[in-house]
């Protein structure tokens, strides 16, 4: 199998190359971000929600044992987020060293993880109790994280009193949107609390101990592997109640998931861009796959073991579904990463490169939409388009649509980088 025009890690020069890509990277998160979209227009009541759809175009309920295609999505996001980190903090390590590289991932996690217990907020909204609407508090909740955070693409670094200006608006209406918010709980108003962690939380959470396990290790895939394994061991004996040392904890999260299942998913992620991207002259891509193949049979096997004592349950985040979803998607990542960097084919993907690289952004772009349409009072989507193939139809147009924007933000420099 020829390696073609792939460039692996230790053939570029970190001085020279800050930030490495490849195509099928970005296309696999892209794909995972159009997938997301797609289903949460359908499934969020909050967004779109559309009634009368077949089950496999939702989660499956809490408590059945199996999952759909939705169930794959989050996993595959995380694992997508994993392939990154090889490409990402390799050369960080090379130009800030192990020190340098941590603070970046404590405070690329931190920010995630404030950004994600805001957006949770925006669930629980009270109806009355604020100066402003729920609906401008949200549209400006997502501007000012997006003013924050933006950067130019040609040099992230810049300074001067442009960016700063930019940033200091965000941060001023971010304190005023803290101080006014009131939410509820189906009483009494209250101010910011978790009600849930939420997805951006979740992913911080993942991120911090996926990389600073990457920043520790580097290229040790035993000591990866043992990481994997160790996390995959919290959330099975977390549910056995092993974990006694936990317990204070269970009253604020679920270890098991949040700490054992959903970081197991994106350090599978890093094991698997360790072994692909970490060219070796004594080492051929087809023996890396073939290794990596390997490896997601062996963890099915695990998957498949593990589901009688705990199901497959994406909302219980159990062994076997972390576990089994770990192995699709690197089973999906190796096909399109023959297809798109050894075969060249990448060209049908440009619909879906914006987002793949700005997830953030592509991410946020609904909140954006729905909030403005209620700011202006229009709810045609809410009384038409909203059940059955028109619904379905509706939502693949949507999530279409805020590729569109995506694409054309990114045009225009509009850069989210944390």
């Amino acid at each position: 199998m020829s390696l073609g025009k792939v460039t692996m890690m230790s053939d570029m020069n970190p001085s020279s190359v800050p930030r490495p890509r490849l195509d099928s990277v970005d296309i696999f998160r892209g794909l995972t971000m159009f997938l997301m979209l797609f289903a949460n227009d359908m499934n969020d009541p909050d967004l779109g929600h559309v009634a009368n759809v077949p089950e496999w175009l939702r989660h499956m309920p809490a408590g059945r044992d199996g999952m759909t295609f939705v169930d794959l999505i989050f996993p595959a996001f995380l694992f997508s987020a994993g392939l990154s980190i090889p490409l990402a903090i390799g050369p960080r390590l090379h130009t800030a060293g192990r020190s340098g590289a941590f603070r970046h991932v404590a405070m690329r996690s931190l920010w995630l993880v404030v950004i994600g217990l805001g957006m949770v907020n925006t669930y629980r909204f009270h109806p009355t109790a604020m100066p402003i609407s729920p609906a401008l508090w949200e549209f400006l909740f997502f501007l000012s994280v997006i003013l924050i955070w933006q950067v130019s693409p040609s040099n992230p670094g810049a300074g001067g009193s442009g960016p700063l200006i930019r940033r200091s608006i965000g941060a001023f209406v971010l304190l005023v949107l803290a101080i006014v918010f009131r939410g509820s709980d189906g009483g009494s108003p209250t101010w910011m609390r978790t009600s849930w962690w939420g997805i951006l939380t979740a992913i911080g959470i993942a991120y911090f101990i996926g990389a600073s396990a990457y920043v520790l290790l580097r290229k040790n895939l035993a000591g990866l592997v043992g990481l994997f394994a160790l996390l995959t061991a919290i959330n099975i004996g977390d549910r056995t109640g092993a974990l006694q040392i936990l317990d204070p904890l269970r009253g604020y999260f679920s270890a098991a998931g949040l700490i054992g299942g959903l970081p197991s998913i994106l350090v599978a992620g890093i094991i698997s861009g360790t072994i692909l991207f970490d060219y070796s002259a004594h080492s051929t891509i087809s023996a890396r796959i073939r290794q990596l193949l390997w490896m997601a049979v062996a963890i099915s096997a695990a998957g498949i073991l593990l589901r009688p004592p705990f199901g497959i349950s994406k909302p219980a985040e159990t062994p076997a579904w972390c576990l089994l979803s770990t192995a699709i998607c690197c089973l999906l990542y190796i096909f399109l990463f023959w297809l798109v960097d050894i075969r060249h084919f990448r060209a049908w993907a440009g619909f879906v490169r914006a987002a793949g690289r700005q997830p953030l952004l592509a991410y946020f772009m609904p909140h954006l939409f729905y909030s403005l349409l209620a700011i202006f009072g229009i709810t045609w989507l809410g009384s038409h388009l909203n059940s059955g193939l028109p619904g379905i139809l509706r939502s693949l147009s949507i999530a279409l649509l805020i590729l569109g924007f995506t694409t054309l933000l990114t045009r225009f420099k509009v850069n989210l980088r944390l």
